[in-house]
């Protein structure tokens, strides 16, 4: 059973970073939103390769997460998004969550190490906070508290760190609680 404060987080990411219109549901127009601003921001043009490539990755997320939410009488909105995670993230989920955590990690490197050296620099990961959306404020302070190294950049491990602590940690002072923006600084 997920803790309050891990509610609270996975709330975070349905309403600030998935709900891109805002309504309380998830829809593909949600995650085609999400690939249209990634495209926007790098200046690829509808047909491109690029441009393509990057709406079928971002339709490809909705996919997934449809697949799970016609059961449930394919609504996806914030409580059935809940109890998503607590599947998931419950025993016997292992399986699941391992999947979806690193196709989550792929996605993001894939969209967001523009330069393909196998790390996110701080401009790559505010470029992350633009196109979901989320306060840039706190990408400065949110970059610092996941690269554990102190090397200036995040890499895979680091993210899978950070993703990890974000979906399965309940110690509210787990940087990884910064992924997504403020949770409030503990420390």
């Amino acid at each position: 059973m997920l803790t309050n404060f891990q509610k609270e987080k996975i709330s975070h990411y349905f309403r600030v970073v998935l709900d891109q219109d805002r309504n309380g549901v998830l829809e593909e127009e949600d995650f085609k939103e999400i690939g249209e601003s990634l495209c926007t921001m790098w200046g690829y043009k509808p047909g491109t390769p690029n441009y393509d490539r990057i709406i079928d990755n971002s339709l490809t997320s909705w996919k997934t997460f449809k697949s799970y939410f016609e059961g449930m009488d394919a609504v996806a909105n914030e409580e059935q998004f809940i109890r998503f995670y607590e599947k998931i993230l419950a025993p016997g989920g292992e399986k699941l969550y391992k999947k979806f955590v690193l196709r989550m990690v792929r996605s993001l490197f894939d969209a967001f190490d523009l330069n393909k050296d196998s790390v996110i620099s701080v401009d790559e990961y505010s470029d992350m906070f633009m196109c979901y959306h989320i306060p840039i404020k706190y990408s400065a302070k949110a970059f610092v508290k996941l690269d554990r190294d102190g090397d200036n950049y995040i890499t895979k491990k680091e993210l899978l760190h950070a993703i990890n602590e974000f979906f399965k940690s309940k110690d509210e002072c787990s940087p990884g609680n910064w992924l997504f923006g403020f949770w409030g600084d503990k420390n």
